[in-house]
């Protein structure tokens, strides 16, 4: 399988930062590239990462997968985002009060903060209400495959890297900061060792 240069350099990098157990997990996993797990679609792919906000990934699938069943048009699922009232999408009023807010604003609105800096993003995306760092920092990782991201808001990221960085005798943060620029790639990484060792 190609990998792209990133991934690469990514993986040489990481298996560099130590401890142990990750270095020999990064070299067993190999290069990974960061997957498309909510598509291309700027619009739709930070509403599907709302919808994931505080639910399992499971039940955030199969609360994505009833509303493309009932609207599989892109047109007709936009309006129904927008539309708060919409029956049965299995999203909570607190969820249907962001995405109508995100729907409406549209395509343009998310096309152009795409094209900006990434602290000025963040600062737009911020400032909307229901949005928090979490969500955000998705988005920037899973749609538009920024290679430099992490959230602490993220238990699972929390969590491995306080254990990492105790295994070192450093700080979470000053351990993650050593991952730039590839913080996405550790972030990958993490979710993948929790993966392979929560049973």
């Amino acid at each position: 399988m190609a990998y792209s240069e990133l991934a690469k350099n990514a993986y040489h990098h990481l298996t560099k930062l130590g401890p142990k157990k990750l270095s020999e997990f990064i070299e067993s996993i190999g290069p990974i590239d960061i997957p498309v797990r909510y598509g291309d679609d700027l619009l739709l792919g930070l509403s599907r990462i709302v919808v994931g906000q505080q639910v399992s990934n499971q039940a955030a699938r199969s609360i994505w997968e009833r509303l493309v069943t009932q609207y599989p048009q892109r047109s007709k699922l936009i309006d129904a985002l927008k539309n708060s009232e919409t029956p049965n999408t299995g999203l909570s009023a607190s969820k249907k009060r962001i995405l109508s807010d995100l729907t409406h604003r549209g395509d343009h609105w998310i096309q152009t903060i795409a094209t900006q800096s990434e602290p000025k993003r963040r600062e737009v995306l911020l400032e909307i209400w229901g949005l928090g760092p979490w969500s955000v920092a998705m988005w920037e990782l899973f749609v538009l495959r920024n290679p430099n991201q992490w959230s602490d808001k993220d238990l699972i990221l929390r969590r491995l890297s306080i254990v990492f960085a105790n295994e070192l005798g450093e700080d979470a943060g000053e351990f993650v900061e050593r991952a730039s620029p590839f913080r996405s790639y550790l972030a990958l990484y993490c979710w993948r060792f929790n993966d392979q060792n929560r049973h």
